[in-house]
This record gives structure tokens, sequence and C-alpha cells, in this order.
């Protein structure tokens, strides 16, 4: 197909100085010209450059992962002291899912796109209310007052700097968001490395001094997410980079890699587009199924290595910590590597890595190597985040920015089934099959207590990895980007009117303002 495009001769004047709308041969807009400079300073009163804002991102990222990759650190010195079953303990990691990837996710989501509730503003919340969390967690003398405090309280906030990340890399690097991404979704992981060291330590982190370590956590991780609720500010809706011509971009002319590997969408897709394609249920489906493995790798690889009697060595410090730092270090580069080879490879591949790395783990843990259980902890930690990277590009590139955050949280909700494998589903699994009854799952008095046999880890790990290799198998056949004809045809499939030029050869380049700016 041909294209024919002008080049806009028109600028129409906006609060934030002035742009044109310049149109694809799909009909995609693009709105060029503004500075995010010059944006950030008649929103929020100062100037930010992209490069402030993606630290913004990467803080939001960093501050808000302590509760999800420190609990299987933490978990254990909380539950002996309190006296909780480990299904009680764990249940406490579903709820804080639930909350995380539900009510904070699709909810402020969609609050943050219809104007409701500012990136900004999100920001602040969750820094507000993780304090009260940790408070909550340190002072647990029932369960429930943890699954309130803890995991709720804690999954709102955590989830809400989630949301505010991964919303700030997609809208302003919509060129060059691979391992920009990776950066700022990395710190997800490595963000509680700190923190899983001091847990790790006896004579840090014991029944009588973990309180004061769980209080210096809230108060930190809420100072660093309220210092990042200044370094944030949306994107308008279709901007795009002026030192980037959005036609050869859409033409795949564009001398950057990254864009050849992973042209942008076509189209700005809505939520209700977005879930009428293929490509959105098989990113549902991959997506699930993927996060419950990861999740599974989070919380129960340190309770596995404990099992196995690795605590109070170097070798579980190593790789319970190591295996957080190169879940966050390896984002990044997997995200660097997506834009050379495409994401849909990156992902198919990284997935699999993934599935085979936890049966290396299992393997090592089962012949008592703690050296070797450490090794392949650390190297599968470097894959096991690759879900969380690739659901936010994979959106953003195949969807479009418009409604990326409502669009990623859509699968991004069932991260409480994947929650729900990696916590509470594994141990009730673990449970029976180590000779447990539904007592022993429930904590009921009386009830036969267990040890978890080494026949239940092998299956819990064997479901595991092959919901990663299943997951694998999902993206690869059934994931290639939506052209436009599939667009076209959802949006007759729904009874939507096709947008003006889209599928057609000639391009015209307007001044119409029919993307308004401003804060989402």
């Amino acid at each position: 197909m041909t294209s024919v495009a002008t080049v806009p001769s028109g600028t129409v004047r906006s609060a934030y100085g002035s742009y044109h709308i310049v149109t694809d041969r799909n009909g995609r807009k693009y709105r060029v010209g503004e500075s995010p400079e010059d944006i950030t300073k008649r929103v929020i009163g100062y100037k930010l450059t992209r490069r402030k804002m993606l630290l913004g991102a990467w803080m939001c990222f960093f501050f808000g992962s302590v509760l999800e990759y420190g609990w299987g650190a933490a978990s254990s010195t909380v539950i002996s002291h309190y006296g909780w079953s480990t299904v009680a303990g764990f249940f406490n990691y579903t709820v804080y899912v639930l909350f995380e990837a539900t009510v904070a996710a699709y909810i402020f989501s969609r609050m943050r796109e219809r104007g409701l509730l500012s990136i900004r503003r999100m920001a602040w919340l969750g820094a507000a209310i993780l304090m009260i969390s940790y408070i909550f967690f340190a002072n647990a003398f029932a369960p429930w007052i943890s699954y309130a405090g803890y995991a709720m309280t804690g999954g709102l906030a955590s989830g809400l700097g989630y949301a505010a990340g991964g919303g700030i890399v997609t809208k302003w690097f919509p060129e060059k968001r691979g391992w920009r991404l990776g950066l700022a979704n990395g710190a997800w992981a490595y963000g509680a490395v700190p923190f899983i060291i001091a847990y790790s330590i006896p004579s840090v982190f014991n029944q009588g001094d973990f309180q004061t370590v769980l209080y210096a956590t809230g108060i930190i991780i809420s100072i660093g997410l309220l210092i990042a609720s200044f370094l944030i500010c949306d994107a308008p809706k279709n901007w795009w980079p002026a030192d980037v011509d959005p036609l050869t971009v859409s033409q795949a002319k564009s001398k950057s890699r990254e864009l050849k590997a992973n042209p942008p969408a076509v189209a700005q897709f809505t939520p209700q587009e977005f879930f009428a394609t293929r490509q959105g249920k098989a990113q549902i489906a991959s997506f699930t199924l993927a996060l419950a493995a990861s999740l599974f790798n989070v919380s129960l690889y340190a309770p596995f290595g404990a099992a196995m009697g690795f605590t109070g060595g170097i070798a579980f410090t190593v790789g319970a910590a190591g295996f957080a730092f190169t879940d966050g270090i390896g984002r990044p580069a997997m995200g660097w590597i997506s834009s050379f080879i495409g994401r849909r490879k990156a992902v198919s591949m990284f997935y699999l890595l993934m599935g085979i790395g936890g049966l290396g783990v299992l393997g090592a843990g089962l012949a008592h190597s703690p050296v070797l259980w450490a090794v392949l902890a650390v190297l599968t930690g470097a894959v096991s985040g690759s879900c969380f990277v690739f659901d936010w590009l994979i959106i953003s590139d195949y969807f479009g920015e418009n409604y990326v955050a409502t669009n990623w949280s859509i699968p991004y909700m069932l991260k409480v089934f994947g929650g729900a494998f990696g916590g509470i589903g594994a141990t009730i699994l673990l449970t029976l099959y180590s000779g447990g009854t539904f007592g022993t799952v429930l904590g009921i008095s009386g009830a036969p207590s267990v040890t978890f046999s080494n026949a239940a880890w092998a299956i819990a790990f064997l479901i595991a990895t092959v919901f990663a290799v299943v997951a694998a198998g999902l993206v690869w056949f059934a994931e290639k980007q939506p052209t436009i004809e599939e667009y076209i045809k959802v949006r007759q499939k729904l009874g939507l009117s096709v947008p003006s030029g889209a599928g057609q050869p000639a391009i015209q380049a307007s001044g119409t303002s029919d993307v308004s700016g401003g804060d989402e």
C-alpha cells in the first residue's frame, strides 16, 4: 500500500505551546510539536525532561515493590511469631495480589484515563497508605489484621505505584520504550533487595526486633514514593516527540532498529476493541499463565530453599536476594533484546527459559546443593519478571498508548489467579500432597501438622513449569501484532464506524484539534 503524505503547514495553539496533527496511512493520529518541558511547566508548575520522568517512574516501581518481593523473606519470621498456619500466612499474599492487581490497577487506571484522578495524586495516595500497611503488618496479632492492613491497604498502595510508573514510560517514550520500560519496571524487583537482605539476617530480623525493621521499611518506602510523585506527569493523548517523523515510522522506513522490529500500533484500540481481538484474548491467557509461574517463583523459592535446609547460610541469602536482584536487572536487558528481535520472539523465549529454570531450581534443591540452588535461582530470576515487562510493551506496541493504562490492567487484573497459585493455591497443594488435611489447611486446632514433602514440591514446580511453557506457545502462535484490516473487522464486529482514513492510501496532515491535551 502506497502512502502519500503532506507536511502540515498549519499549527494549533494549545495550553502547552503549539502542535500539528499528522495522520498516517492507517488513520492513526500523532500529535507533534509540544515539548515535554512546556507540557510539564503548564500542568505541574515546573519543567521536567523525559529523563527526569523516567527517573520518577523508576522510583514508583522501586519503592512499591517491597511489599510483594519482600514477602517471601519476611513471611517465615512473622508467621512463626504470631503462630499462624503456613496457609493462613500465604493467604495474606493472595489478598495482597487481589487488591494490588484488581482494585488498584484496573479501577484507578480507569479513573486516571477519565480524568478523575491524576497520576501524581495516584502516587500521593500510594505514599500516604504505605506506612499504614506496615504498621498493621508489624502488629498483626491475628491473620485478619494483616489481611486488612498489609494485604488490602498495602496492595492498594503498591498497585498505585506500579500503575503510575508503567503509564509514564509507555506514554512519554512511544518511539523507544524497550529497555526504558524494562529499566523502570525492573526496579519492581531489585527495589526490595536491601530489605530482603535485612529480613534474611537473623540478628537484624528476628521475633524480638522485626517490628522495628517493618516500621523503618514503611517510612522509607513512603517517603520514596512521595518524592517520585514530584517527577511524574501524564502526556497528552496521541503525543509524539517532534524529532521523530511518525510517517516514516508508520511506513517501516525508520532508521531506528527498535521501531523496525516493533512498529507502533496501527490504531488506538479502546478496551472494548482490545478485548474483541484474537491477540487481546491470547495476551490475557498467556499473561495469566506466565504470571502464575512468576509469582510462584517470587513467593516460594525462598521457602523452598528453607525447606531444603539452606537457611542461615550465605547461599540462602544470595539465592533469595539474588533472585530479586536479577529479576530486576533482567528486565531492562529483556526489553533491550526485544528492541532488536521483536517483542513476540523475545517474550516467547523468556517464558520458555523461566519454565526450564524452575525445573533446575527444583533439582538443585532436592539434591541438597545450596550453591547450585542459589546459582539457578539467581539465573531464573533474570527471566521471571518477563511477563510484567512485556505486558506493558505488547499492550502499548500492539494497541496504542491512549488507553494503555486500562488495556494493560485488563490482563493484569488476572494476576489474582497467579497470586492464588503462587500464594494460597500452591501451599494448599503442598499441604495436601504432604499428608495434611483441610483442617491443616485451615489451621484448625488438633489438625495434623505437616512438613512439605519432596514429592509435593516437585508437583508444584512442575505445574509452574507447564504454565510457563504453555504461555510461551500462546505468544508465539497467537500474538502477532494486529493489522489495520483486523482493526477494521473488529470495529465492524462491534457495530462501530470505521474511522476516517483507516486503511486508506491518501494521508492529509491537518491542524484539527480532535485530541485534547492535559492529564488523562
